[in-house]
């Protein structure tokens, strides 16, 4: 198994750092902090970091046409100016007043999928959506915490987690429609008090996938279900990871302090940093969400 150390990029105290993508038109990274209502971009060359406080909480991002950024906030998606910070609802979700967006990804077409969950986490409380042309469609029902959405190089397949159900799921993927079909688990999560959380994939069809609770993030070859590599994090709470930078070999990875106790805050203080490390396997941009008119 290979070992990695990641540097700290930002010594931040995002509350629950999450989101990690990369920008390729800003050739930066993006992030956000959910409970701290902030959504934020790093230059991986520099360092410089530039952040946006929102009046909503955010649960994921990404690069959209246009040059904004696609939001899901509690109860809706946006579009957002990040320069301005001024937004254009898209769709309303019809759920509880509770519930919040989560994790989410666009896939190479430009659709995007995106779970929701209630706000304390409560089991089978949320959904998977695909939002589509208009559209929000709920694709799979009863959801908890949905995380980790991603696609093989060749788009064939889907892999996505729902963190409470302690595996990794492989669904085929019909990339012109959009439907899931052939539901199965491709890895199982066995280190005790551990969630599988953000996930993504490098151009050999590996899954790497922030552990929540286990200071790492992990390397899996979703064919054989085996852990083949870690990249050690000094943060108990890893919540996500994202390839970028110029090679697209510079992974930034996102950590968490909400959860922790304040002794475990002494003996992490570096919980809720953002961190980055160059690997020897690149990976890809996130993809755009394309706008329908």
């Amino acid at each position: 198994m290979e070992i990695w150390k990641p540097d700290l990029i930002y010594k931040a105290d995002l509350i629950l750092g999450e989101g990690a993508r990369w920008h390729a038109g800003w050739q930066k990274f993006l992030f956000i902090d959910i409970k701290g209502k902030l959504i934020g971009s790093c230059n991986p060359v520099n360092g410089k970091i530039e952040t946006k406080k929102i009046e909503e909480i955010p649960g994921m991002l990404a690069p959209a046409e246009q040059d904004q950024l696609l939001v899901a906030v509690q109860g809706k998606l946006v579009l957002m100016d990040f320069e301005t910070g001024k937004t254009q609802s898209l769709a309303k979700f019809k759920e509880a007043a509770q519930n919040r967006s989560n994790d989410g990804a666009c896939d190479a077409s430009g659709r995007l999928w995106v779970g929701t969950m209630q706000v304390n986490a409560e089991h089978g409380a949320g959904n998977l959506y695909c939002y589509h042309q208009n559209q929000l469609l709920k694709k799979i029902k009863g959801t908890s915490v949905s995380n980790g959405i991603c696609w093989s190089p060749d788009h064939k397949t889907m892999y996505y987690i729902d963190s409470f159900l302690y595996h990794i799921k492989a669904f085929d993927y019909d990339l012109a429609t959009g439907s899931i079909s052939n539901e199965r688990i491709v890895v199982q999560i066995t280190a005790p008090n551990t969630l599988a959380d953000g996930m993504c994939i490098d151009t050999e069809g590996m899954l790497w996938v922030a552990m929540w609770g286990g200071s790492c993030v992990n390397r899996y070859n979703p064919l054989t279900g085996a852990c083949i590599g870690k990249i050690e994090v000094n943060a108990p709470h890893v919540t996500s990871c994202a390839f970028g930078g110029k090679e697209m070999n510079q992974m930034l990875i996102t950590t968490a302090k909400d959860g922790l106790s304040a002794d475990e805050l002494k003996l992490y203080p570096h919980s809720g940093s953002l961190f980055t490390v160059k690997l020897n396997v690149a990976g890809f941009p996130a993809a755009f969400y394309k706008t329908y008119t």
